[in-house]
């Protein structure tokens, strides 16, 4: 399941495994171990999930294993999917948000 894996997010990422090998310069012997079943170990899976800007926990069950809810998993997804030089101003906007409905709340509760 890991290689498999591995595979379609390189071939999302616009990639293929080999180039993300090379590009991390780790060997590409071990690919004949992964598609037998076999994971690489911690350090080489944290590089390739870095490199694909994915989870661990992806690469190794083919989805995201957390404690988040379907909203805040959607939100995440949002995020990811928003071009990099747009990310600081989304988050930037919703602290804004955020504090303003702190504020709001706060003063409610002094009002009442």
């Amino acid at each position: 399941m890991f290689y498999e894996t591995l595979k379609a997010v390189c071939k999302q990422q616009h990639t293929s495994v080999s180039a993300m090998l090379k590009d991390l310069n780790l060997s590409t012997g071990s690919t004949g171990y992964w598609k037998k079943g076999k994971l690489p170990n911690g350090e080489v899976l944290a590089q390739i999930a870095d490199y694909l800007h994915t989870s661990i926990d992806y690469l190794i069950f083919g989805e995201y294993r957390t404690n988040l809810n379907d909203e805040q998993l959607h939100l995440l997804e949002l995020y990811e999917m928003t071009p990099e030089r747009a990310k600081y101003k989304v988050v930037c906007d919703f602290e804004t948000i955020v504090n303003q409905e702190i504020e709001k709340f706060a003063l409610k509760k002094e009002a009442g």
